[in-house]
């Protein structure tokens, strides 16, 4: 056959190029077909790392509820003894009050009568007061070596928690990611626009990530703000102890000031004086050492 034929170099060159992007295309899918297994076998990595970290942060939290029992159990036996302390007081100061009112009022014999029990009461050792006062200060110490150990796994189980979740998420959103790649890296195979979905995805994501940074970073700014004020409030309470502690010991100097001027004086009541001086020598026992106190 001689017949002559036409000139197809032009279209078999541009079947040549249709050719090549098609491999050129299912190369581009294959590659990323491969980065999405990759991701996404990164992502169930992360994802059970995700898992183990909460269940450290769970253990952390049934540690900080085994520590919180302790610290319950002494904030109640505190509760308890200011109750007693105060019912002690009351009816001590409520007894004073009521013979002092009596040796103001009435006839001679009934006012003589209570000065006489008003003095007895006052010159006798208030047992049942300075134990409930010695039972409120054990009470006291033993809340305070209590709260220690719960803060401590408190701060522990809540910093836990915090980054189990953190890590949980960020493992949960990159899995979905990765997941959501190797779909559309399968999807590139068969279509090209999936790019555009990708696209639009991966910017969804990433305005997902603002969002939850900008909710991380206004936490994280109430927390700071939490602290500072927890800080000023105890530096408030430190200040309002010292100066109860001042006021404390200007009132023993004081009353013991008083006293050795009473004494020095010539006249009764020399007795109950020394019961005076007494009852300030056990009050000064509540005293820090530093500023006049007396050991116990």
């Amino acid at each position: 056959v001689n017949a002559s034929q036409g000139d197809n170099s032009a279209e078999i060159a541009k079947a040549q190029a249709m050719l090549n992007e098609v491999n050129a295309a299912f190369q581009v899918a294959d590659q990323r077909a491969s980065e999405a297994a990759h991701a996404l076998n990164e992502a169930v990595s992360r994802e059970n790392a995700a898992r183990e970290r909460e269940a450290e942060a769970q253990a952390a939290e049934h540690e900080a509820k085994v520590a919180e029992a302790p610290f319950k159990a002494a904030q109640e036996e505190l509760e308890a003894a200011l109750a007693d302390l105060k019912a002690q007081e009351d009816s001590y100061n409520g007894k004073t009050a009521e013979l002092k009112k009596q040796s103001e009022e009435g006839g001679v014999v009934s006012r003589n009568r209570a000065k006489v029990q008003l003095d007895a009461h006052l010159a006798e050792d208030p047992l049942p007061l300075r134990r409930a006062k010695i039972t409120t200060e054990a009470a006291q110490k033993k809340a305070d070596r209590a709260r220690a150990p719960f803060e401590a796994a408190t701060e522990i189980a809540v910093a836990a928690r915090a980054e189990a979740v953190a890590t949980a998420d960020q493992a949960r959103a990159t899995r979905a990611a990765s997941e959501q790649a190797a779909d559309q890296a399968r999807q590139a195979r068969q279509q090209a626009d999936r790019d555009a979905a990708a696209a639009t995805a991966a910017r969804e994501q990433a305005e997902a990530a603002r969002e939850q940074a900008e909710q991380a970073a206004a936490a994280a700014t109430a927390a700071r703000q939490q602290a500072e004020q927890a800080r000023r409030e105890s530096e408030q309470a430190k200040a309002a102890s010292e100066q109860a502690l001042d006021d404390a010991e200007a009132k023993v100097r004081e009353t013991e000031a008083y006293l050795q001027e009473l004494k020095s004086k010539a006249g009764s009541g020399q007795g109950k004086l020394w019961w005076m001086e007494r009852e300030l020598f056990e009050a000064k026992k509540f005293l820090p050492t530093s500023r006049g106190g007396i050991a116990k």
